[in-house]
């Protein structure tokens, strides 16, 4: 019996259902200990059924880091900006950040179900991204990580 090309598989037939959700109310540090105890690196948010987001440890690792203003350029008596301050307002909002709703990505990068996992696996990739919400509209199914696609090519090599 030939073994199943695992790039072909649906996002559906190895998707979490279960996977730890957070609230948008709740707190950063609720968040942080979630995904401690869970040995996870991220959570879909949900609003009453909602998907609205989604906090990885990269949304909460900007509490710590040094956030850098940009600089201006001082051309003949006039200042010109060199960067964005719409990136550094984002950084200083979630730097300070109490609750997920402050610190959460919101419209997340989402996957369907009926999607291969060649398709996840390309999206992951184009937008670095370590955690997939799996969704149908607004409504959350399930998450897919990366692991979860390098441990198939472990357990099912192609032949």
């Amino acid at each position: 019996m030939e073994q199943q090309d695992i790039r072909e598989l649906r996002v559906a037939e190895i998707a979490h259902e279960e996977w730890p959700t957070l609230g948008p109310g709740e707190t950063v540090e609720g968040a942080i200990k979630l995904f401690a105890e869970s040995g996870i690196s991220g959570a879909p948010v949900v609003d009453g059924g909602r998907l609205v987001g989604i906090v990885t440890e990269g949304d909460l690792i900007f509490r710590d880091a040094e956030i850098k203003s940009p600089g201006f350029l001082d051309i003949l008596g006039g200042l010109i900006p060199l960067g964005s301050w719409d990136e550094y307002r984002m950084e200083a909002l979630k730097s300070a950040g109490v609750t997920v709703d402050e610190v959460m990505t919101t419209e997340p990068v989402t996957i369907s179900p009926d999607a291969s996992l060649a398709d996840a696996a390309t999206i992951m990739a184009e937008k670095r991204v370590k955690i997939l919400p799996v969704a149908e509209g607004d409504s959350l199914r399930g998450v897919i990580t990366r692991m979860d696609i390098l441990t198939l090519h472990v357990l099912n090599p192609r032949r």
